[in-house]
């Protein structure tokens, strides 16, 4: 069996478990990994028995078929760009890149070329959301909660491009890519880096669809939930962390309403999403979640900014 020549730069919380995703793949030779904190590249080579270290991305281009960036946002267009023209797959973590500019000059980069780009929106492979499309017909309100205590990482972006651009890519994936909108507003407060900390965002589409979105890096208990109501008086709950969903049949236009709660089973969404991209180069085929999808939630978060009234609350 053919296995592809895998490296991973970045390897600090989240990438660290790339690391250890990749190195469980049977259809995986992971050659190299690579920090700008040598020390920690060392440390988790060694815990993987990965041949390769390096604190220059480059190290990797002439040895490696595809590669994992995870990498904080402000680097990942120079990085894919090296790789991308080289000719190596490329898996890149949300948000695809620092703006549009850049994900549009990768997708011209990739352009022609046979390569799998794959953007790394995580809820697309939670088991629940794999159900949820089942149960979505006519939706008029959707409410996302994306929150948690403040742990010191990703503060070279707010909660808008670090968290809420999860939820704007499940919106596309739930209502359509082409889905319209109509307006835009919302609140954000600094309070412990010199971004958003904590948003809330109103959208409304196309449809007179209305969305609510709330994150937040400064809340004591982490909560990641999706809630939609249904015209037919159907509720949708979505709970990623438990990847849980049920649906509430019938509400106001019923006597009773009745629940329904599939069962389903529990799975790691990062392996998961790992494992595809593997496939998709093996296979030959398109990603789950393409450099157009992340480029689609990249646009979305990048107008929320605009509109997007922030507060500095510095404690």
């Amino acid at each position: 069996m053919n296995k592809v020549k895998v490296g991973v730069i970045g390897v600090g919380y989240l990438g660290q478990h790339h690391v250890r995703i990749f190195s469980e793949i049977p259809q995986v030779e992971l050659l190299g990994v690579c920090d700008i904190n040598l020390k920690r590249a060392k440390e988790i080579a060694s815990i993987y028995n990965i041949p390769f270290v390096t604190d220059d991305y480059r190290d990797l281009i002439d040895k490696v078929e595809a590669v994992s960036i995870v990498t904080p946002t402000i680097s990942h267009f120079q990085i894919a760009k090296d790789f991308l023209e080289k000719g190596i797959h490329t898996f890149i973590e949300k948000p695809v890149t620092y703006n549009l500019r850049e994900a549009e000059i990768l997708l011209d980069i990739a352009s022609g070329k046979d390569l799998v780009l794959q953007v790394g929106h995580i809820e697309r492979f939670n088991p629940a959301v794999q159900e949820l499309k089942k149960y979505i017909k006519n939706p008029f309100y959707i409410e996302a909660r994306r929150m948690g205590p403040f742990d010191g990482r990703s503060t070279d972006v707010g909660v808008v491009m670090d968290l809420m651009i999860h939820d704007l890519d499940i919106l596309f994936y739930i209502l359509g890519k082409n889905r319209k909108i109509v307006d835009i507003n919302g609140v954000g407060y600094s309070i412990y880096t010199p971004h958003e900390d904590f948003a809330t965002v109103n959208i409304l589409f196309e449809g007179d669809i209305f969305v609510n979105l709330i994150a937040s890096k400064v809340s004591p208990k982490k909560l990641r939930k999706l809630d939609i109501h249904e015209k037919s008086g159907d509720q949708i709950i979505v709970d990623y962390i438990e990847q849980s969903i049920s649906i509430v049949h019938g509400g106001a236009q019923h006597i009773e309403s009745s629940l329904e709660s599939p069962v389903l089973e529990r799975e790691e969404p990062l392996r998961l999403e790992l494992e595809h991209f593997v496939k998709c180069i093996l296979e030959g085929k398109d990603p789950e979640v393409t450099l157009e999808d992340g480029k689609l939630a990249l646009a979305l978060a990048t107008e929320i900014l605009k509109e997007l009234k922030v507060f500095d609350f510095k404690r």
